[in-house]
This record gives C-alpha cells, sequence and structure tokens, in this order.
C-alpha cells in the first residue's frame, strides 16, 4: 500500500510503501480493532495509538502510530531537523 511520508530533513512528502496486508487506520468506530502501526508493523489496539506527525493521507491526516514510533522515531526526528534548522 502506497502513503505518503514527510521527510523533516528535505521538508517534504515522499512515497512511503507499507505491506498490503497491514491494518492501517486513520480512523474506526472500534477502539478495540487491532491495527498495525504505519511505521513498524507493530500490532495494537487502535485505543492505544497515536497520530502519525509523519505518515499522513492525501489530505495530510495522520495513520494510527504506536507509542515508540511516535516518541522514539518521529519526535526524535522533528526535533532533530528543527534544531539544525534555528
Amino acid at each position: 500500500m502506497k502513503l505518503r511520508r514527510y521527510n523533516e530533513k528535505k521538508h517534504m512528502y515522499e512515497d512511503y510503501n507499507v505491506p498490503n496486508e497491514w491494518n492501517i487506520k486513520l480512523i474506526t468506530n472500534d477502539m478495540n480493532e487491532i491495527i498495525n502501526c504505519c511505521q513498524c508493523g507493530k500490532e495494537m489496539r487502535f485505543g492505544d495509538s497515536y497520530t502519525s506527525m509523519q505518515v499522513h493521507n492525501a489530505l495530510g491526516l495522520g495513520y494510527a502510530v504506536c507509542e515508540k514510533c511516535y516518541y522514539e522515531k518521529e519526535w526524535v526526528e522533528r526535533n532533530k531537523y528543527r534544531n539544525e534548522t534555528n
């Protein structure tokens, strides 16, 4: 499945592919639904997910991401490149 991932260093979106069998979501009515993290593929309950700051649909809405990827990947990358430009 082709998604869009924001490249913090280049300040632009790039194509980002995830396996078709991953169950990735922007939103769902079932907070207990088991989904995959859009960054690492880890299975989790939708209700335990965070909104990705990097992986978005064409409208800029973020897919669900696990806590580890949100804090240890996305926040770290965002702060790294923000600090380099300031």
